[in-house]
């Protein structure tokens, strides 16, 4: 009795548990068929691009003071990007430096050793890796009998909050930078960070969304909520851009976008303002200027890293004047990302056509792949 007893108990446990909505579920089979899919058109994507490489360029590897958190501890930062791994350290005299990040010995990641004496140490064997990527030491060897053994190193720069490391191309990786990133106005004050996170696209999609003229109008048309993106009523915005290459430096690229509010169909010309972009170099680091009379200027600052040839770590940091209020500089930068948001939305779908059917008015699509196209392949 005692045995039918327990058995009878346990049934009924068992039913109540099974009953329970809490019970997971089978999989269902429509999930891992949305994720074959999804894997599937991202094939198809790739597959529409040209296979050259990333584009040489300046690009941004991390925050200074992610790199600052990392160097007082005297450890290295590991940064993924450009479908490399890289080593960031500060050396003796606080210079921030890069190597690759797969120790030329056995391996190891370079990004977990130690910092010491300004060289950057493996954390498995202690050889020791010179601000240059040079072997400046092995535990176990004289220093006279040193081979003459190198992690690659890249070239850094260091603005206004970001390191930046120079991309050769593939095969040159240390290659000297073709061209330096100018400074911007230094009376200009830090405001704000935001990070975006990862877009799944290509580079070359963002500079050529830029003399996409006829798109403005469609997508971006709606005024919005600065951050949140919500339409406001009523409230329609007129763009008139144009885009040219600057011919001393045939690096940089400037589209400009000036814009006035309409209410109701109504012209607002108290509203008119003008936003100048520069791209310095194919896209990975592309500057916003904001001029507000009689207050100053605004800089905003967009990275794009690619991680993987549609995968881009995307970045805004900007500045601004001091007189500018702080709500003010929200407002101008919460626009433009809330704008650029929509273009996210078709840029994570979008295909790359070699040979757009293009009418009247599409803008200097193919004036502008020429002069994205100096920046693929090997240095001319």
């Amino acid at each position: 009795p005692g045995l039918s007893l327990a058995r009878a108990r346990s049934r009924a446990g068992w039913t109540r548990f099974a009953t329970r909505s809490s019970v997971p579920s089978m999989p269902s089979p429509a999930a891992p068929a949305a994720t074959f899919e999804a894997e599937l058109a991202e094939k198809r994507r790739l597959a529409t691009y040209p296979d050259v490489g990333f584009p040489r360029s300046w690009y941004a590897a991390a925050r200074t003071r992610d790199l600052d958190r990392r160097a007082r501890r005297g450890q290295a930062l590991g940064v993924e990007m450009l479908g490399t791994r890289l080593a960031l350290f500060r050396d003796a005299d606080g210079t921030a430096r890069a190597v690759d990040a797969t120790c030329p010995h056995l391996g190891a990641d370079l990004a977990d050793g130690r910092v010491k004496d300004g060289c950057l140490e493996c954390p498995f064997h202690h050889w020791r890796f010179a601000p240059d990527g040079a072997l400046a030491s092995v535990p176990y060897l004289d220093a006279d009998r040193l081979p003459k053994i190198r992690a690659r190193s890249w070239p850094t720069d260091e603005q206004d909050g970001f390191v930046f490391v120079w991309y050769g191309g593939e095969g040159a990786r240390g290659a000297e930078p073709e061209h330096a990133l100018p400074p911007i106005d230094p009376a200009l004050r830090p405001r704000g960070w935001h990070d975006a996170g990862v877009v799944r696209m290509n580079l070359r999609e963002f500079a050529e969304n830029s003399v996409d003229f006829a798109h403005f109008p469609e997508l971006h048309g709606d005024m919005r909520v600065p951050w949140v993106g919500w339409k406001i009523p009523g409230l329609r915005i007129d763009h008139t851009a144009t885009w040219e290459k600057d011919e001393a430096r045939p690096w940089l690229a400037t589209f400009a976008d000036d814009a006035v509010l309409r209410f109701r169909g109504k012209l607002l010309d108290w509203s008119a303002a003008a936003a100048r972009i520069r791209f310095l170099g194919p896209g990975g680091v592309v500057r916003f200027h904001f001029d507000l009379p009689k207050l100053g200027e605004i800089v905003l600052y967009q990275t794009h890293t690619p991680l993987a040839p549609l995968a881009l770590r995307v970045r805004f940091r900007w500045l601004a004047a001091p007189r500018i209020p702080r709500l003010l500089v929200s407002y101008v930068v919460g626009n433009w990302i809330s704008q650029w948001r929509e273009d996210v939305r078709v840029w994570e779908g979008k295909s790359w056509r070699e040979r757009p059917a293009l009418v009247r008015g599409d803008g200097p699509i193919h004036a502008l792949r020429r002069w994205y196209a100096q920046f693929e392949g090997p240095r001319p």
